[in-house]
């Protein structure tokens, strides 16, 4: 039994423990960049910060992580040197660490162009048919399902949610939405303009 267990368990345990921490050096040896990853990360070109040179300034800091465990140590890392956009440091991360851009600050004049560009921006219908056919091959995992429910069960239980137990009801003119018949003339459903 111990033997089936430990040949099952084995590959799985290798692959949690397989991300790590890194760090981007200057020429005087002080870092200028953390990062978490896995596999190739530390010398992918796709970076807002430029890779150094020469491998030797390419460092791992700790390996063998957990992804929870290589995000704490992001984190710790990035808090204890300081960022140099926030003038807490030496750091040129925009970001605290862990996963997604938790804390990084853009300027008023970023946000702007920002805005901007998605204001102006229009998808073509074969664009939007691709994203279409995208999203209905995508599958929700059993744990984001879970997380999901975790948390809307807060904010849509049955007391807070304005909408529950009301319908749609129409006289053939207006339409109503609520728990009750508005009266005699109403039958149940709703009427939809296609002008």
């Amino acid at each position: 039994m111990l033997l089936f267990l430990y040949k099952y368990l084995q590959p799985r345990l290798k692959q949690m423990n397989n991300y790590y921490t890194y760090a981007y050096l200057r020429e005087d040896g002080t870092p200028y960049y953390i990062g978490k990853g896995k596999a190739g990360r530390i010398n992918n070109k796709l970076h807002a910060i430029n890779l150094p040179p020469e491998e030797g300034r390419r460092i791992f800091l700790k390996i063998n992580l957990t992804d929870e465990e290589a995000r704490k140590h992001e984190i710790y890392m990035i808090f204890v040197l300081g960022r140099k956009d926030l003038g807490t440091g030496i750091l040129r991360n925009m970001t605290d660490g862990g996963e997604g851009c938790a804390g990084r600050v853009l300027s008023e004049k970023t946000k702007k162009k920002l805005s901007e560009v998605h204001k102006n921006r229009k998808k073509s219908k074969e664009h939007r048919k691709a994203l279409s056919e995208a999203a209905k091959k995508r599958k929700a995992s059993d744990k984001w399902k879970e997380s999901v429910s975790v948390a809307m069960k807060g904010i849509m239980s049955r007391e807070k949610n304005p909408s529950w137990g009301k319908k749609w009801w129409n006289n053939g003119v207006e339409c109503k939405f609520s728990r009750e018949c508005p009266g005699k003339e109403y039958k149940l459903g709703r009427i939809i303009n296609k002008a």
